[in-house]
């Protein structure tokens, strides 16, 4: 065929091919359905003009859904292309991470790890130090198997068949750490050792990641028992403990492989956090006893031997051994450590960075305060009938709650608990001051007066009585039933004029916990039925101190890092609780015990303005808390012969009838105080304010024989200059006479055992 012949043929099929294209655009699709067994052609017709039985087409019929249908095709295979190449992408850059991962040397062995030294306030006195001790690794096949089950059932159960990592625990601990909270474990046994050997304790989302790839390396490279032989040797378990042997040793005094299938249990509860279950915290034990079952539920579902599910229940703790640390906690010096050791572990240091961090820390204890305390309360000690009598002292500094002086107990080593801070102790009459802060916010003027006489019945027929169920009067000033303590003058007060909730309101504002056991809002609540350490109820005078202004109590400054430099310095702001008027008027009262109340005998021997509260409830614990412009201080003893939590009664400790506040406790903060502000200057209190009006009601019941008319006269008009207290009668002193010990130089005769 020629060229022409071919290029008309083509110039032909051309036509024909764009009358075809012409005609496929515009002319509707047909469609063949069966029907009734013929075949029917339906057609569309493009135009109003066509064959009859064809309709027209809508404009963009049919047009639209097939572009819609061909969108959603592209998208959806776009996102799976992107996808794909995402994830081949993640895994190559996976497997280049993976091959350029090299098992680091170990960062965190104790045997590299750094002592950290506690300093006192001056900076330059060491209180003491925290450091681990000695590890002895051992092989596996010296661990029980009941002692490995023990450690999996605890951290994790899937130990011999997981990789080695937990990606929905690094999810729940990266999504904790991106909402700022703590990432609460979640971690397999590899990725724990891991941690412990190789990597340091921050909690970062870098810090996982390494984690992560060095516990893949890691279960490549060793076997599962080569890794959990180095978990056991090398994780915390409490006590200065690092591995299961050293730990063996010092919760139980024996070997790994003498260990009991329960006391390994307790073990392995300590591996989730020793701070948490202390077992000789007494504050931990409800968390321990949980932790412990939960660990022998899981001993019985790995089938370990010894432990019978029957008696999971109701089994009791294994008894562990006292934790004796190193001498540098022996006698009062180691409740000063122990306290700052919690507050360092209430700042997020755990306990590997407090024992090999190579920390430097300075406290708020005034060496010459501390000294001052610590033989204040040894030389006035009661001897006489003394057993099981225990005493608690704190000193905070006003405005600031910086604590300069705490005695928790005479040695560490011998009892581990801190009487100072968590001995709950009812303060009695010492409570009386938040109650009159109180009155004196609402208006009560010093001068008020109330129901003198014992006993004052209360609404529902309960009466109150005061010491000795002795009578003031048929009205007593606000003021004389401070100095006096008198306790039916405070419950008129509350009963009728304050109410409870403006009394308990007081004493948390003033610093008292609002988690207080026993702070109920009753009529008898200024006499002191909630219990409270000394060092809250010191704080809580340190606000009348200082204007009313309180702050929150520590004994931490400052933290250094290895390198010196300051990681947390610590400062409380001080906020104003009180009005500084109310506070001058408390003052003013407050001296009063002092000169001449139930402390006069004791506490106004420091020789410069003091203001200070007696208390004493139900001969079972005594109190003195008291203040001057620089220094507040609580003192405070109780009796628990049994060791079992008790409170017993006091009376007959030292000689002493009766035993009371304005005894033994106003001594030992009478020599406290002295000694410990030996040198600084005088500074008085400023005068009272006068604030309030003077109200007079009378008592809920008569207390006496109703008097005729001719007899009845109204109360004589108080005078505004705080006139002479009128006193009741005193009781006669029955108390023996104690002889001072030589050289002491302090008065010894503690008078009548009043409150």
């Amino acid at each position: 065929m020629s060229i022409a012949a071919r290029e008309d043929r083509g110039g032909l099929a051309g036509q024909f091919g764009r009358i075809q294209r012409s005609y496929v655009d515009t002319a509707p699709m047909t469609r063949v359905t069966e029907r009734r067994g013929t075949d029917r052609l339906d057609a569309l017709a493009p135009s109003s003009g066509g064959p009859p039985g064809r309709r027209r087409a809508h404009a963009g019929h049919r047009t639209k859904p097939r572009s819609r249908r061909k969108l959603v095709h592209r998208i959806l295979f776009g996102t799976l292309l992107t996808g794909l190449l995402c994830a081949v992408l993640g895994v190559v850059a996976f497997m280049i991470a993976y091959a350029q991962t090299e098992l680091p040397d170990a960062g965190n062995q104790t045997a590299t790890s750094n002592t950290t030294t506690v300093y006192f306030g001056d900076g330059k006195t060491v209180m003491g130090q925290y450091f681990s001790e000695n590890r002895k690794d051992i092989s596996l096949d010296q661990v029980p198997k009941h002692v490995q089950d023990a450690v999996i059932a605890a951290e994790n159960r899937t130990f011999w068949t997981d990789s080695g990592f937990s990606l929905t625990g690094m999810a729940r601990a990266a999504w904790n750490m991106l909402r700022g909270k703590p990432t609460q474990g979640g971690s397999t046994i590899t990725q724990q050792y891991v941690k412990n050997f190789y990597l340091k304790q921050d909690q970062t989302l870098t810090r996982k990641i390494k984690e992560l790839f060095i516990a893949l390396k890691v279960e490549r490279e060793y076997s599962k028992e080569e890794i959990l032989q180095s978990y056991l040797n090398t994780s915390y378990f409490g006590h200065g403990a690092y591995g299961i042997e050293v730990a063996a040793k010092v919760y139980f005094g024996k070997h790994t492989h003498q260990l009991t299938p329960y006391e390994a249990a307790l073990l392995a509860v300590q591996l989730k956090g020793p701070s948490l279950y202390d077992p000789d915290d007494p504050d931990d034990r409800t968390r321990l006893e949980q932790r412990y079952r939960y660990v022998l539920d899981g001993m019985a579902q790995l089938g370990a031997d010894g432990i019978d599910p029957a008696k999971i229940d109701s089994v009791p703790l294994p008894k562990t051994k006292p934790y004796s640390p190193k001498t540098f906690v022996r006698g009062p010096n180691g409740f000063l450590l122990m306290q700052v050791r919690k507050e360092l572990q209430a700042m997020g240091y755990s306990d590997r960075d407090i024992e090999t961090g190579g920390l430097t820390v300075y406290t708020t204890i005034d060496p010459k305060a501390q000294r001052a305390l610590v033989r204040a309360v040894k030389r006035y000690f009661p001897t006489k009938n003394a057993k099981g009598v225990y005493a608690g002292a704190a000193a905070v500094r006003p405005g600031s709650g910086e604590v300069v002086a705490l005695y928790g107990g005479r040695d560490y080593l011998k009892r581990q608990f801190n009487d100072a801070t968590q001995a709950k102790l009812q303060p009695g009459s010492t409570f009386k001051a938040f109650a009159l802060a109180a009155a004196l916010e609402k208006g009560i003027a010093l001068e008020s007066r109330y129901a003198g006489n014992s006993p004052f019945e209360l609404p529902d027929g309960d009466q109150v009585r005061n010491e000795h169920n002795q009578d003031y009067g048929k009205y007593v000033t606000l003021l004389e039933a401070t100095a006096e303590s008198i306790n039916t003058a405070y419950v008129d007060l509350t009963v009728n004029d304050l109410g409870p909730d403006a009394v308990v309101d007081a004493a948390l504002r003033a610093g008292i916990p609002r988690n207080t056991p026993g702070l109920d809002r009753h009529a008898k609540v200024s006499l002191g039925f909630a219990s409270v350490s000394p060092i809250d109820m010191a704080n809580a005078y340190a606000t009348f101190a200082v204007g009313g202004q309180r702050a929150k109590w520590h004994l931490v400054k400052s933290v250094e890092g290895r390198d010196g430099g300051v990681e947390r310095e610590v400062r409380y702001a001080s906020e104003q609780a009180f009005d500084p008027d109310v506070v001058r008027d408390v003052n003013y009262a407050l001296q009063e015990v002092v000169e001449n109340g139930t402390g006069e005998r004791e506490a106004k021997a420091i020789g410069r303005p003091a203001a200070g509260k007696t208390g004493t409830h139900e001969d079972e614990t005594a109190w003195f808390v008291g203040y001057t412009p620089q220094l507040s201080a609580a003192v405070a003893f109780y009796k628990d012969a049994n060791g079992d939590g008790k409170k017993e009664s006091l009376d007959n400790v030292g000689g002493l009838n009766t035993f009371f506040g304005g005894s033994y406790p106003a001594k030992i903060w009478a020599a406290f105080m002295k000694a410990a502000l030996k040198g600084q200057p005088v500074i008085p209190f400023p005068p009272p304010a006068h604030i309030g009006k003077a109200v007079n009601p009378e008592p809920v019941v008569e207390l006496s024989p109703t008097p005729t008319p001719e007899a009845t006269e109204p109360p004589p008009p108080i005078d505004e200059g705080f006139p002479e207290r009128p006193r009741g009668p005193k009781p006669k002193p029955s108390d023996p006479e104690i002889p001072p010990p030589p050289d002491d130089g302090w008065p010894w005769d503690f008078g009548r055992g009043r409150d």
